[in-house]
């Protein structure tokens, strides 16, 4: 399984209202974890969904866990990766980018199942998803 993560993100604050009185989007702190790096449960959790793209959230203790798996890739050179975590009233928006080998780009030669797991404190707000280019 190939995991590429890294680096932190970016310090949040509390919801804003602009000058028309529309909430603002604010980021949220959050920390990228590999998969070593979680409770059991939430490993459990990803390792079942690998072989498949999924966007999902595991809660645990005082933490929540957001997660996007990629599936089964054919070989090395595929990833993903959190762009943003922002909150906007009772919601939150996580965005994730894929990365892709390119055309004669060197890669290893096995099948590649790439995730990205990202923590915060925990919260009930909902999650969103959204896969930008």
């Amino acid at each position: 399984m190939v995991l590429m993560m890294s680096g932190c993100g970016s310090n949040g604050s509390n919801n804003t209202e602009d000058t028309s009185g529309n909430t603002v989007a604010e980021e949220v702190p959050y920390e990228e974890v590999s998969l070593e790096e979680v409770p059991e449960n939430v490993a459990a959790s990803v390792r079942s969904k690998t072989f498949e793209e999924s966007t999902f959230t595991v809660p645990d203790g005082d933490s929540l866990y957001i997660i996007v798996t990629r599936g089964e890739m054919p070989t090395g050179g595929y990833s993903v990766a959190f762009t943003s975590l922002e909150k906007k009233g009772k919601e939150l928006f996580a965005q994730y980018k894929y990365k892709n080998p390119g055309k004669d780009d060197m890669v290893t030669q096995v099948i590649s199942k790439p995730v990205a797991i990202i923590k915060i404190d925990k919260t009930n707000a909902r999650v969103n998803f959204k896969q930008v280019k």
